[in-house]
């Protein structure tokens, strides 16, 4: 814990001073990227504000608007950063949590903005939770602390600010300690379902082989409701929340069902897949608790079973409403690979891209694959070289850290100084940004990320081979290029603290787009960056005039949305941003190279790439028994897989027309062994 502890503390420290900000909202910003890649809260924005409503004293210091469940969540934050392991009482818990409740309850009267000066973020935000009313389902307060809560800290029970449900939630030292280490990247969570009925959910068991067993069971409808109600979109795995982002409309013959004929909702609905990594059964087989519950088909279901009860008048009676619930339960270590797994299957014959499923994109694979090869170029006074490290899965740079020896771990951060690490998210921004839609990198990380996948799924489809060393080389530079704007504009005389990561999305946008405007037939040097693993001063003081340009945009006093965080994530206000006048300096025509001479880079990239491709489908049919192939043969004609020429191509490893595949050949095989493994064969 002290070590995380530590860690922690340098993580706020480095941070503060790139941003030139204090420790306390430094704290408060990191503890918004954990959040995101924990899935707790998608785009918590970072305010500060202490002061008084009315006789009372009120405070907050981050938000989130945009929750696909229509959940807004408000946080306060206590940093301790002295370094030793403390103690919060139930006092100082009291005191955090009721400065925050104070400031909701004069936002929700509309009484807060009174007599404040209207451009402060506070009052912004005070604006929009009173305009958005009953639309809101739940208030979700967080109290984020760098200390361990004491043993008496009492539990919160929910209590409710103009009827909107309101619930509390504290991360301190030691929860985010649990979760930097588990295994799943994000906080699990746990159901006790004798809250709704003491003999739980009654079920048929069915046993798996190994890996997994499963539960049948017709869940009631209130039971659902009420989950949904409680935890909103946290109860849906990551992909089925990507995909109902958006789409809040309840379905209509969903709502028709429970209106008219409830007691057939059972035979109507196609039910709900859900999955988790324990469940505790009573004598007779019902499920009475559930550990990390996480819903991977049916979440428009869930979700309308809410919207419906919430909605309607009168309201609708429940109790005939059932849902059959299919339950796969999987060991924790395996959760990580089986969950996306079996949420890609139950949507199989729903309308939703594979980018959905981004997270174990083969790109992500060769990313890492490429980060964990290619070598920054030696830097001046140094006798060795380090590496970009590509975070494949959430926390693996920690884990791997955390497996060697204290002198390895040395080397390791030696080889992958924590500086120089890009994780799937971070990959995310820097490339949409460089793409011009900075509206949609201001939408939050998880969004974003969505907008990234569909963009490279369709290219990897169309031709994989784009995806090479040249694109890594072009991705570090732009996280390069990305993070010094970031620490140039936070320095800048005309910076206010606040909106930072949105000037700096936009920064990049509009750079991309005065270069594609104004100096056709060129591109950006990347490739300079990389090998100086740093912008030049011509080009950062270039950024800085474009910064400056996007603040005032962003900040202008006649910007139709108030809210300068949500204005940003509108495409009006890029469609603005594109528009302001900006001549490119000449001393920016060093920092650029021809597109013909950047094409060629990448043609050898792609021819490199292809080789290596076919090089590792070589190795990996090979590493595949010949008996295996026999039986991948016999299973394939068995089942009418196979097509004539396969047929022929299968033989050149069972020995019965033994050479060596060509390219085109070793591909189709690894295809023919993947279609056999996705019908069953094991």
């Amino acid at each position: 814990m002290n070590e995380f502890l530590l860690e922690l503390l340098n993580t706020v420290e480095v941070r503060a001073d790139v941003d030139n900000d204090l420790t306390a909202s430094a704290f408060m910003t990191e503890m918004a990227e954990r959040m995101a890649a924990a899935e707790e809260i998608e785009n918590l924005i970072p305010i500060h504000f202490r002061g008084q409503s009315g006789r009372r004293n009120s405070g907050v210091d981050g938000h989130d608007l945009g929750d696909t469940d229509d959940s807004v969540a408000l946080a306060i934050s206590h940093f301790d950063g002295s370094g030793v392991e403390g103690t919060m009482g139930n006092t100082e818990v009291q005191r955090l949590f009721g400065l925050l409740e104070a400031y909701l309850r004069d936002a929700v009267a509309g009484t807060f903005p009174l007599d404040r000066e209207p451009s402060e973020a506070a009052v912004q935000l005070a604006r929009d939770i009173h305009s958005r009313g009953r639309a809101i389902t739940r208030f979700r307060l967080y109290l984020f602390t760098d200390l361990t809560l004491g043993s008496r800290v009492a539990s919160l029970p929910s209590t409710s600010v103009g009827d909107v449900p309101v619930d509390f939630h504290i991360w301190d030292l030691q929860r985010l300690e649990a979760l930097a280490t588990s295994s799943q990247g994000r906080a699990q969570l746990d159901l006790d379902l004798t809250e709704w009925s003491a003999r739980g959910v009654p079920a048929l068991t069915v046993r798996g082989e190994g890996e997994f067993e499963t539960y049948l069971a017709a869940v009631p409808g209130n039971l659902l409701a009420d989950l949904y109600g409680r935890y909103g979109s946290r109860l849906l795995e990551s992909n089925v929340r990507s995909f109902l982002s958006g789409r809040g409309n309840i379905n209509r013959g969903i709502r028709t069902t429970i209106l008219s004929d409830p007691h057939l909702f059972l035979a109507y609905n196609n039910g709900v897949t859900a999955t988790a990594t324990d469940v505790e059964t009573g004598p007779d087989g019902s499920i009475l608790r559930v550990r990390d519950l996480q819903i991977v088909n049916g979440g428009q279901t869930t979700a309308s079973l809410f919207y419906v009860r919430r909605d309607s008048s009168p309201k609708p009676d429940l109790s005939k409403v059932h849902v059959q619930m299919k339950l796969v339960v999987v060991e924790p270590e395996n959760a990580v690979d089986l969950v996306p797994n079996v949420s890609r299957y139950a949507n199989s014959q729903n309308r939703i891209s594979e980018a959905d499923f981004f997270s174990n994109s083969p790109f992500h694979v060769r990313m890492e694959t490429l980060s964990r090869q290619v070598l920054v170029p030696s830097m001046a006074g140094t006798h060795f070289q380090t590496k970009w490290f590509y975070e494949r899965t959430r926390g693996q740079y920690q884990n791997e850290r955390a497996k060697l020896s204290p002198a390895e771990a040395k080397k390791f951060e030696a080889v992958y100084p924590r500086a120089q690490l890009i994780t799937k998210t971070d990959a995310a921004k820097y490339s949409v940004s460089w793409g011009q839609e900075p509206h949609k990198v201001s939408a939050g990380a998880q969004k974003n990320f969505l907008a990234f996948a569909n963009s490279v799924a369709d290219r990897w489809a169309s031709n994989d081979t784009q995806f090479n060393e040249a694109y890594f080389k072009e991705l570090v530079a732009k996280a390069i290029l990305f993070q010094a704007i970031r620490a140039r504009v936070a320095k800048s005389e005309w910076y206010q603290s606040g909106y930072l990561a949105n000037i700096v999305a936009y920064t990049m946008a509009k750079l991309a787009h005065a270069i594609a405007t104004q100096a056709r037939g060129a591109r950006l040097d990347f490739l300079a960056i990389w090998n100086r693993q740093d912008p030049s001063a011509a080009l950062l003081e270039a950024c800085l005039d474009i910064a400056h340009l996007c603040f005032r945009v962003l900040t202008a006093e006649q910007r139709p949305i108030q809210n300068v965080t949500e204005w940003a994530k509108r495409e009006q206000c890029w469609e603005l941003v594109k528009k302001v006048q900006y001549e490119l300096p000449s001393s920016l025509a060093g920092e650029l190279v021809l597109a013909s001479v950047a094409a060629e880079v990448h043609k050898d990239a792609r021819a490199t790439q292809r080789i290596d491709t076919n090089i590792a489908a070589l190795s990996r049919i090979f590493e595949i028994s010949v008996d295996e192939w026999k039986q991948v043969h016999a299973f394939c004609r068995e089942n009418r897989l196979l097509s004539p020429a396969d047929n022929d191509i299968v033989g050149l490893m069972t020995g019965a027309r033994p050479k060596v595949p060509s390219e085109r050949q070793a591909a189709r095989l690894l295809g023919i062994h993947q279609r056999a493994m996705d019908s069953g064969f094991r």
